[in-house]
């Protein structure tokens, strides 16, 4: 019996299709409902290759060793990049060293000096602080 009108038709439809995918449970709305009988069989589970875990593209070993490769890749990258900068500065210094006058170099090979005597004079302080306090132990 085919329905007269195509209101009719769409709402059989609709009501085909909702008992269709509907299900009494209801926090599985979403999903199909499927009756299961006795006479179904179970699928059986496959075999897995016993170097990957369930569900995993590549072993666990592998993964391993692509990180610590990426990782000290980036490691070496870094220290490397470090380096350049370093030697760029000490260029960068020299070079400014050599275009100052004559006059320039002594005023800062005296503040240099004047910065070596303030640390001379910190550790003598220093040094005899800690031989007074030898004697007094041996005493």
């Amino acid at each position: 019996m085919l329905p007269s009108s195509p209101r009719t038709s769409l709402l059989l439809i609709l009501q085909v299709s909702k008992r269709a995918f509907t299900t009494t449970n209801p926090t599985l709305k979403s999903q199909p409902y499927v009756r299961s009988s006795p006479k179904m069989p179970k699928p059986k589970p496959e075999k897995e290759d016993p170097g990957s875990a369930k569900g995993e593209s590549a072993p666990r070993w592998k993964r391993l060793i692509w990180t610590g490769a990426f990782a000290a890749t980036a490691f070496t990258g870094s220290i490397y990049g470090a380096g350049l900068k370093t030697q760029k500065e000490w260029k960068e210094e020299k070079q400014k060293v050599q275009e100052l006058t004559t006059d320039e170099k002594v005023a800062m090979l005296e503040s240099s000096k004047g910065e070596l005597w303030k640390q001379k004079v910190s550790l003598e302080q220093k040094l005899g602080e800690v031989r007074r306090r030898m004697e007094r132990e041996q005493q």
